[in-house]
C-alpha cells in the first residue's frame, strides 16, 4: 500500500499505522473470545498470526481514496447482433489488489475472515471520522519518520537561494552602486557547473 503513503505522506501514514495498531491487535481476540467462541460452542477457536487487520484497514483507505484508472471485461460469451457488449466479468486495475486481499482473508477461515472484517471496519471508521478525534488527529513527530525539524526546510532554501547567484549566470558588480549586472559567457557557465567535481 505504498500508494497510500505517497498520497498521505510518511508522517500521516506512520501515524495511521501506529494509532490503529492497538485496535487492530486487540479487537479480534476479544471479539473471538467474548462473542464468536461462545456462539459457536467453542468450535471456532483460532486466529491466524500476522497483520491482517492492519492490512485491511489500509485496504479500506485504498478503496476509498484511489480511483480506478481503467476497466476491462473478460468475455464469457460471444458477441451477437442483438447485444452490443458481450457478457462477462468486469474488472478494473485495482482488481488484482482485491484478489490478493481476498486470498489473505479466506486463507484460514473463519479466523482470517474475522480479522479482515475487523480491519476493514476500523479502516472505514477512520475514513468516516467515527473514531475519537484524539486518535485521528494525533501525529508521530516528524523526526521519527525521517522528516525535518520545523524551519529547517526554509533555512536550507534560503542558503540555496543566496548561493544561486553564481548558478544563474548573472553576477553583480561588487563595489559599484549602480547594481548593474553582467552576463557570464557560456564557457564560464559550463566550467562553473563542473567546478569542484575534479
Amino acid at each position: 500500500m505504498r500508494i497510500i503513503e505517497r498520497l498521505w505522506g510518511s508522517q500521516k501514514f506512520a501515524s495511521f499505522l501506529f494509532a490503529l495498531y492497538p485496535a487492530t491487535t486487540l479487537i479480534p481476540p476479544f471479539l473471538l473470545a467474548l462473542v464468536i467462541r461462545p456462539l459457536s460452542f467453542n468450535f471456532i477457536n483460532n486466529l491466524p498470526a500476522g497483520p491482517t487487520p492492519l492490512i485491511f484497514a489500509l485496504l479500506a483507505q485504498y478503496h476509498a481514496s484511489i480511483p480506478h484508472v481503467y476497466k476491462y471485461r473478460i468475455a464469457t460469451s460471444t458477441l451477437t447482433s442483438s447485444r452490443q457488449t458481450p457478457e462477462g466479468l468486469l474488472f478494473s486495475d485495482k482488481s488484482i489488489t482485491y484478489l490478493l486481499a481476498s486470498q489473505l482473508a479466506l486463507s484460514q477461515l473463519p479466523g482470517s475472515l474475522l480479522e479482515a472484517a475487523v480491519g476493514w471496519g476500523i479502516g472505514i471508521a477512520w475514513r468516516n471520522d467515527i473514531l475519537p478525534e484524539k486518535i485521528m488527529g494525533w501525529r508521530l513527530p516528524s523526526w521519527i519518520v525521517g522528516g525535518r525539524k520545523e524551519g529547517e526546510g526554509f533555512e536550507g532554501l534560503r542558503r540555496r537561494l543566496e548561493g544561486e547567484g553564481r548558478a544563474t549566470g548573472v553576477e553583480g558588480r561588487e563595489g559599484t552602486n549602480q547594481g548593474v549586472t553582467q552576463r557570464r559567457g557560456m564557457g564560464r557557465a559550463i566550467l562553473d557547473q563542473f567546478r569542484g567535481a575534479f
